[in-house]
């Protein structure tokens, strides 16, 4: 059996898809990554779907119309994988797809439902490839009274849950995310929650000071000085002192919370590395920050996502942390492979929240199926 696994995250980088590989054997299942590419949005689409993420320039319409385009983005993107001899759709199963989130409430904010919107139109994949589509993924636990994230753990402790390793998995997409594994836990052991903003600060400081989409490697942040008083005060952050499970995401670390950090360094006259070095420190602090308040020994850190490309960050992390910080061989292809696992559990009628870290009263399964509209 393969699969489809397709993620794009708050970092608007673009779309990640995964084949996935799936055999199973006495009735336990493995998974493989078969192959993985990356497509970046259009500049145009991503300021449509900051638009449609800020409540000061989004409406009814431009959700709307951005639920179907990020659909066809979709469709586009896998036609190209298509194209370039990097994907069969024959040999397709089913597709599982995570959507763009454009807002992201666990906790009632400003007196409205907990809720969450992910955009991306399953009844474009369906009806084009023919295959059963799964999505809509954090609903069912929000229904369950969850804060629908983070969802990778399960993913996290099926793969590595390990009888001699306390292991930390961080991915650093747009929001940073943990995972704690101590030794021979089980799921209800697991220790899961946002750490804070990832990428998102970072890479929009770098499109706002130097045209860039992102700081390749972290090479501007290993030139600047981090404004150490500006980031003890940043880390006084009252999410950080909220007790997990907790998520977060753009509609905390936005446009206007970057703002008011360039214009807090801009007013110190700081030059544009150094503040690129201290938003950067930022994300860095936060994750040992978090660590430091909630989780106990660590064996190992294993970090995914873009930030696993920041060699500003890995090295505030192995100073602060003191232990072994690996980078995850497949850090760019983790979480599109991971909702290609959660699809397979939702079709096999699976559980697949881990209701410890995000707060559920139940163990449910997730994803919406949307199958092909016909039989050929």
């Amino acid at each position: 059996m393969k699969a489809i696994g397709i993620m794009s995250g708050t970092s608007l980088d673009g779309i990640d898809i995964c084949v996935v590989d799936i055999t199973e054997k006495d009735h336990r299942y493995t998974y493989q990554i078969d192959q993985f590419c990356s497509y970046p949005y259009s500049k145009e689409l991503v300021q449509r779907i900051l638009d449609a993420s800020n409540i000061k320039t989004s409406n009814v319409q431009k959700i709307c119309s951005l639920n179907f385009e990020i659909g066809y983005a979709y469709k586009d993107a896998i036609e190209t994988m298509m194209q370039e001899g990097k994907l069969n759709m024959a040999e397709i199963d089913f597709i599982a797809m995570h959507g763009q989130t454009i807002w992201h409430n666990p906790n009632q904010m400003d007196g409205f439902y907990s809720s969450t919107l992910q955009v991306g139109e399953p009844s474009i994949l369906a009806y084009h490839f023919h295959k059963k589509v799964i999505s809509n993924f954090r609903v069912m636990d929000m229904a369950a009274n969850g804060s629908g994230a983070p969802l990778i753990p399960f993913v996290d402790y099926m793969l590595y849950k390990d009888s001699h390793k306390k292991i930390a998995l961080q991915n650093i997409g747009g929001i940073g995310n943990v995972c704690y594994i101590n030794e021979n836990a089980s799921l209800s052991d697991v220790i899961a929650f946002d750490t804070g903003p990832g990428n998102m600060l970072i890479d929009g400081a770098m499109k706002k000071l130097y045209n860039l989409p992102y700081d390749d490697q972290g090479k501007i942040a290993k030139t600047g000085t981090i404004d150490e008083a500006y980031l003890k005060e940043l880390l006084t952050d009252e999410y950080l002192a909220k007790p997990y499970p907790k998520s977060t995401g753009r509609e905390k670390y936005n446009d206007q919370f970057l703002s008011e950090m360039i214009d807090t360094l801009g007013k110190k006259q700081l030059k544009n590395e150094d503040i690129i070095a201290t938003i950067t420190a930022y994300t860095a602090y936060t994750i040992v920050d978090q660590y430091r308040r909630f989780l106990g020994d660590i064996d190992e850190v294993i970090v995914s996502g873009g930030g696993a490309h920041n060699a500003f960050i890995l090295d505030i992390l192995r100073k602060e942390l003191k232990t072994k910080v690996l980078v995850e061989e497949n850090q760019d292809a983790f979480e599109a492979f991971g909702f290609a696992i959660l699809g397979h559990m939702r079709l096999l009628n699976e559980p697949s929240n881990v209701k410890n870290v995000t707060g559920a009263d139940n163990d449910v399964c997730l994803g919406n199926i949307t199958y092909p509209p016909f039989k050929e």
